[in-house]
């Protein structure tokens, strides 16, 4: 049949001019979902084209769809090449040694029989036929077709772009992808960058910085120039040293405020600029309550329980911040009796247990939340007792199992109030 369906037909009105390209339909009568998948039984040919037991019919099929303009068989190819692009997948073999793709388009870093057969395909890629199917921007990509790119979703083309620097592709390809991400022409796409930027993505910081992107609202302005190192800009954009007071007023910002807090303590583990690590040393310690601004009080409440999360690890600049400010917790002996030992606040921690009962108490039933290394660290420093409690042991005498902390959120983290 496959045979017959390859003998020429000169009324076929596509190419090539075969029995096969006269016969199909264009395209499915009702796509699924408002996406056209392909016509199932035109996905068979692709598949043929791949696998046909018949070496010389596999060979013909092929060539055939290398050419084709039949609009059937352009979706059936578009069709596979999306199942073909999965970044949250690895596929063994496909990227060269010592790589890893999340894309099943080559062996060994060189193209497949099916990369080969839509790369040579001069009908492709086409323009898409929805924004937001964005597994095609790939072939746009592959084949240097990057005036397709506009006619995708921007937004979702910025983050796609991304994740395809994070994973093996030809160096042409992540060039292009680069380039593309310096280009967006709309706003969406440039949000979505500048919200990457800011979660410290490499890419996303070069590719802001070298485009001069800004975030879409003024009052992000000055956490996004922090946060991607353009210091000139920061100094003139947050003059006062307000940069986490005018972030907790910020609305619609989707970067959750721990995250921010993270982001800023790593950055003063780096070598800055000593103004600008004196105007972000301020800001950490100027996060205390709001009578006037309930959600802004949030938001503040927000960031004082995510330092103090970083201050039971012991992390210096939380700890400072911690302490220079007063921040403490609200939720009684659990997390406050820690944070004191832990942040060598001694003389309120001997106010509060003078003979260390309570804090034994509270680790006796939370040591999940924390770390026996730190409690033991602050101690041999400060010359005390570890007040860690002995395991407890099992009926049977032995120990019984320990969950590691490193499963468990601390109470900082885990929504406790503050």
């Amino acid at each position: 049949m496959l045979e017959f369906l390859l003998e020429a037909d000169p009324t076929s009105p596509y190419r090539p001019q075969v029995r096969l390209t006269a016969c199909l339909p264009q395209t499915a009568a009702d796509p699924p979902n408002g996406l056209y998948m392909g016509d199932p039984h035109v996905q068979g040919l692709v598949k043929a084209a791949l696998l046909f037991p018949d070496l010389a019919l596999r060979q013909r099929l092929a060539d055939l769809l290398s050419v084709t303009d039949q609009p059937g068989l352009l979706d059936a190819l578009e069709t596979e090449f999306r199942t073909r692009v999965r970044l949250r997948t690895t596929f063994i073999g496909a990227a060269p040694p010592g790589h890893e793709t999340g894309c099943c388009l080559w062996r060994g870093g060189e193209p497949d029989s099916f990369l080969k057969i839509v790369c040579a395909n001069p009908n492709l890629p086409r323009p898409p036929a929805q924004p937001g199917d964005i597994d095609l921007s790939l072939l746009a990509l592959l084949k240097d077709r990057t005036d397709l790119l506009p006619a995708f979703e921007q937004g979702a083309l910025a983050v796609r772009l991304q994740e395809y620097l994070d994973t093996w592709l030809p160096a042409p390809v992540h060039d292009r992808c680069r380039r593309a991400l310096r280009d967006l022409p709309a706003r969406e796409g440039v949000t979505a960058v500048c919200q990457q930027a800011m979660l410290g993505d490499a890419e996303a910081i070069a590719a802001a910085r070298d485009a001069g992107y800004r975030p879409a609202s003024p009052a992000w302005t000055p956490i996004f120039l922090l946060l991607t190192r353009q210091f000139s800009a920061y100094r003139e954009a947050d003059p006062n040293g307000r940069v986490l007071q005018l972030t907790c007023s910020i609305d619609g910002l989707r970067i959750e405020k721990r995250v921010i807090i993270d982001r800023i303590l790593a950055l003063l583990d780096t070598d800055l600029p000593d103004d600008v690590a004196a105007a972000v040393r301020r800001s950490l310690r100027d996060l205390g309550p709001l009578s006037d601004s309930p959600v802004e009080d949030l938001e503040r409440s927000n960031m004082r329980r995510a330092l103090l999360a970083h201050a039971i690890k012991l992390e210096p600049e939380a700890v400072a911040a911690v302490v220079d400010a007063g921040y403490l917790p609200k939720d009684g002996d659990r997390e406050l009796l820690p944070l004191l030992f832990l942040t060598e606040q001694f003389k309120r921690y001997a106010r509060e247990d003078p003979n260390g009962t309570r804090l034994r108490a509270v680790l006796a039933e939370n040591r999940y939340l924390y770390e026996h290394e730190h409690f033991r660290t602050v101690a041999e420093r400060a010359d005390r007792p570890d007040p860690w409690p002995p395991e407890e042991r099992s009926p049977s005498g032995d120990r019984t199992s320990t969950v590691h902390v490193s499963t468990w959120l601390s109470s900082f983290d885990a929504g406790g109030h503050f």
